[in-house]
């Protein structure tokens, strides 16, 4: 059966219901309003489709004979995550309830091309009949809408149509965001989130945001170029071109100062937003999670559980979360 038909409203809300805990038809049936009789004809669908499972009998409240209780089925889609870093691209298989069932590293030679990129993914995606597609996280700027890239430090990736090529390439349906915007989602399809955002220090920094509970990527796929934005006026010269941005200043620095750059770009983007919760991730933080907690300020912090994955399995629920 061929999943992409299987993406009516309909069918989104009983997946979305059984991952969030609806054990039985009749439960499923009572939140999302629906009939008895549709929601059997739906998970009936469903289940050929090798999306759900019955796992056994359940009370599931109330009186009469137990009911069937219902779950996701891990292997009934799959759905590819990648991240362009800029030394190494990393790759992950996630299956439908959104576990990691491989993952792969591939280094990147300095100054790597798009048609590098292209090649790597090639030998580390595997297309088939229950692989719903790629989602590919790299930095900005970017162009959400069209996948056209326009990455900060990567001399020749000037106006990529790297969706279209990858498409073409793998023969596979493929998203393109910003690789903070993947790290967010992440984050949120394990958790609540309501005004929060990801700060991510590795090769580059930046933030995820998530504004009343919706990804914010502005209205030119712009928002949030934490990285970029000036903390010193007559600071080091940044990748973007001017003088001063975080990401250099912080780059510029060692240990504690750095932590103290970053904990003072972060408080005034907890001041300018309001936010609640902020989680810290990228290799740097990683290095060093405490060092940087410490630093932060008076605000809900952690460091991801996601470790080195953050990205590529953020890029990953992007295809995978369509079926919700």
């Amino acid at each position: 059966m061929d999943l992409t038909s299987l993406r009516s409203h309909n069918d989104r809300t009983v997946l979305r219901l059984v991952r969030s805990g609806a054990l039985s038809r009749a439960s499923i049936a009572e939140q999302a309003g629906l009939t008895p009789q549709a929601v059997s004809k739906i998970v009936a669908r469903l289940i050929a489709a090798g999306l759900l499972e019955e796992t056994g009998a359940v009370r599931d409240g109330g009186r009469g004979k137990p009911r069937m209780a219902l779950r996701l089925a891990p292997g009934g889609a799959f759905a590819y995550g990648a991240y362009v870093d800029r030394d190494e691209l990393r790759v992950v298989r996630l299956g439908l309830t959104g576990e990691v069932v491989s993952a792969s590293v591939v280094p990147l030679a300095p100054m790597f091309t798009p048609e590098d990129v292209l090649t790597a993914l090639e030998a580390s995606v595997e297309p088939g009949e229950r692989v719903l597609g790629l989602g590919i996280g790299i930095a900005g700027p970017l162009d959400f809408r069209d996948g056209v890239v326009s990455p900060h430090g990567l001399p020749g990736w000037s106006a990529v149509p790297l969706r279209a090529r990858a498409e073409q390439r793998l023969g596979l349906p493929v998203v393109v965001d910003k690789d903070t915007n993947a790290a967010v989602l992440a984050e949120a399809w394990r958790r609540p989130l309501e005004d929060a955002a990801v700060v991510f220090v590795g090769t580059g920094l930046g933030v995820g945001l998530l504004l009343g509970g919706e990804l914010h990527r502005g209205a030119r796929s712009g928002a949030g170029e934490f990285g970029h934005t000036t903390i010193q006026l007559d600071g080091p010269l940044c990748v973007c071109g001017r003088r001063g941005c975080v990401e250099a200043v912080h780059a510029a620095a060692t240990g504690v100062e750095a932590a103290r750059v970053l904990a003072t770009a972060v408080a005034n983007l907890v001041q300018l937003l309001d936010l609640d919760q902020i989680v810290l991730s990228g290799r740097e933080v990683l290095r060093s999670p405490e060092l940087y907690l410490r630093a932060m300020p008076d605000v809900a912090v952690s460091v991801t559980s996601y470790g080195s994955d953050l990205v590529p399995i953020g890029a990953g629920l992007l295809v995978l979360g369509e079926l919700f």
